[in-house]
Order: C-alpha cells, then sequence, then structure tokens
C-alpha cells in the first residue's frame, strides 16, 4: 500500500546534449523516444505511477520545458509541475522541490528519480524505491541514496563505496556511504568491480524536507536564506514568477552532491544496493549497451537501414530515409533533419563534447 506521505519527483530539467543530434536543448532526451514508443519522461511516469498516489508526483524543469511535460504528461496537475526560474545545477533544484513540498505537505519523504533513465526491470525498481522511502520514514534525519550492482568496469558513471550495514527494509540492506568516487580511469573501475564494496550512483536521492532544511543551515547560509524567503512566498500567497526569480537567483550553482551529500557524515548518509538493469542513457554507446542487452543482437537499428557484413552498430535512422552501411564496425550512425553524426562508439562519449563546444561557436541554431 502505498504510504499517502510518500512523494515522487521526476527531475526533468536537463538539456540532455551529449545525445546530439537527436537530443536539442528545445527537445531534450527526456522527451525523447529511444527505448520504446513512449518518450524517457512518460516511461519514467509509468514506472513510478505504482508507487504512491497520482497526487503525489511531481516534476522538476524550468520554464523552456514546462509546456513539454505538460504535453507530455497530461495525467499530472500543473501545480505539481515545480519549474525553476533558470538553471542553477542540482542544489537548487532539488531544494525548490523540498521547500516547496514542504510547505504544501509537512510529513512528507521524498525520492527526486531521473526523467531520462532506463530500466529494464520495473519490480526492482519499485521495490528498491519503496524500501529507501520506509527506511527514511522509519530515520527521518538520514539521506538515502540508491547504488546499482555493477556489471562492467564503467568509466563514465560515479560510484559508491559501502561503509558499515545499518538496516534492512523490505529484504533490501541498507549500508552506510563510506565514500562517493567521481569517474574513474579503466584500471580503477576494474578494481571496484572487483570489490564487493562499490556500486554505480544512480543519482537518486530521498530525504524528509525538514531534514534537507537543516543540512541547508549547515551547509549553505546562502541556500537556505533564499529557501525559507520562498517557503515564506509560498505559505502567504505571494510567490509569484518575479519573486521567485530575483529569490532563486541569489541561488549558489552548485550540485547536491557537492553542496551537501558528500558533506554529510556517513552515519547520516545510506545507501541501498539494488540489482536493477539499469541504464542512464548519458551517451550514444551507453544507449547501444543497454538495448544490444535488452535485445541480445549484436547491432541497434531504429529507421530504414540495410547492411551488408557489418557488427556492433548503433543506427538511429527515420522511417521515410535508408540508411545503408557496408563492412563497418562499432559506429554509431544518428541521422536527422538538419545533422547527421557518424562516430566511433568509443569515442562518443568523450569526443561528442568538443562537438558541442564547436557548435556554441559556429553554429549555434544545431544544438
Amino acid at each position: 500500500m502505498s504510504n499517502s506521505q510518500y512523494c515522487i519527483v521526476i527531475m526533468a530539467g536537463g538539456s540532455g546534449t551529449r545525445l546530439w543530434p537527436l537530443s536539442r536543448k528545445t527537445q531534450p532526451k527526456q522527451f525523447q523516444s529511444f527505448i520504446s514508443d513512449r518518450s524517457m519522461i512518460q516511461e519514467t511516469f509509468d514506472r513510478v505511477q505504482p508507487l504512491v498516489p497520482k497526487e503525489n508526483i511531481f516534476v522538476s524543469t524550468t520554464y523552456a520545458y514546462r509546456s513539454l511535460v505538460i504535453d507530455a504528461l497530461p495525467e499530472i496537475d500543473p501545480q505539481n509541475i515545480i519549474v525553476e526560474p533558470e538553471t542553477r545545477n542540482t542544489a537548487p533544484a532539488i531544494a525548490l522541490v523540498s521547500t516547496l513540498i514542504r510547505v504544501r505537505r509537512p510529513n512528507a519523504v521524498i525520492a527526486t528519480i531521473a526523467s531520462d533513465h532506463a530500466i529494464e526491470n520495473p519490480e526492482e525498481f519499485h521495490e528498491t524505491i519503496l524500501a529507501a522511502l520506509e527506511t527514511v520514514t522509519r530515520e527521518r534525519d538520514k539521506l538515502v541514496v540508491i547504488g546499482i550492482n555493477p556489471t562492467k568496469p564503467d568509466t563514465g558513471l560515479g560510484y559508491i563505496k559501502m561503509g558499515q550495514e545499518q538496516s534492512t527494509c523490505r529484504n533490501k540492506r541498507a549500508f552506510q556511504v563510506a565514500a562517493f568516487k567521481e569517474k574513474p580511469d579503466l584500471d580503477t573501475a576494474e578494481a571496484y568491480l572487483r570489490s564487493f564494496e562499490y556500486l554505480w550512483n544512480a543519482g537518486y536521492f530521498i530525504f524528509a524536507p525538514e531534514s534537507f532544511a537543516e543540512w541547508l543551515h549547515v551547509f549553505s547560509s546562502e541556500l537556505e536564506s533564499s529557501m525559507t524567503a520562498i517557503a515564506e512566498a509560498e505559505r502567504n500567497g505571494s510567490l509569484d514568477e518575479a519573486t521567485l526569480r530575483s529569490l532563486y537567483a541569489a541561488t549558489p550553482a552548485e550540485p547536491m552532491d557537492i553542496l551537501i551529500v558528500e558533506k554529510l557524515s556517513p552515519e547520516k548518509r545510506l545507501v541501498i544496493p539494488s540489482a536493477l538493469k539499469w541504464s542512464d542513457v548519458g551517451n550514444w554507446d551507453a544507449l547501444y549497451e543497454f538495448l544490444r542487452e535488452k535485445s541480445g543482437t549484436h547491432s541497434v537499428v531504429h529507421g530504414k537501414h540495410l547492411d551488408l557484413g557489418s557488427s556492433n552498430l548503433l543506427v538511429q535512422g527515420k522511417p521515410d530515409r535508408l540508411i545503408a552501411t557496408i563492412g563497418l564496425e562499432d559506429i554509431v550512425i544518428v541521422d536527422t533533419p538538419d545533422a547527421l553524426l557518424i562516430a566511433k562508439r568509443d569515442h562518443v562519449a568523450t569526443d561528442i563534447k568538443k562537438v558541442i563546444e564547436q557548435l556554441k561557436k559556429d553554429s549555434p541554431e544545431l544544438l
């Protein structure tokens, strides 16, 4: 049974440039369809819907994407779309979510969930998130994150080092977080894979909003000051767009991990390991790996494609234009009306950033 105080927040403000040229500023990856005929934000909504009442599902986004959220998710009350006046990284975005939900639902427990992840086993997702929500319900001063059992030495993901076991809930064990590790080199990633202590960091945060307010008080008086004023304006009905924009502009543009999570003592932050079949779909190679494992084929194709003797391709085409390939290996091809990307799979994750930087100078209209 869903606890009426559980709130799920789908985080949907990112621009997803690493999946260019399909993902653009005007239509980023959470509003694109990669895995099914549903967009990624719609798949995320479908995934979280069994966990909480519909009125307890929120979306965090920006003004640029608010109308896209409304079009994609007509089931969500527009009042539950929390809009950042400007993009200032994840700490202010999650602080705004926590602050406004606390005013409306004083006893809430919040889980922030990415809008652009792919998950093959939703039942495991449900059990893991419910275990996290129940853990915070029991111990409201804790922050819980989700760690995914690594299946390969991935250098594109952050890792969590598990510490002492803390508790068990719904047959899920929760451990203290000994440390957060940034994206490692290959040798380090291989060492992490051999060790039982390291998990991939899914980037989900589960917490009680009153505890979040305390963490702001300890770690960021600047962010606390803005959020206190926003909460007061929300309570007295004066939080219009201009007020929110003014107060939000004073917040530090910092990631949640660096501003708060990494500063918490190990006993205050817990990780629940999960056997999610998961991908953050962070780049074209990550999407290829996820879809290849899902389909069991060596090449992954969307659109019209004719091939002779190629292997390990990702072809993202269109139904009305044929892409023919001959004798290629480990190549990504993404065809759009105004841009075509052809890249080696093992280069695309790192070098797409250089393409984006060049486009900012030469052809910003293509971003």
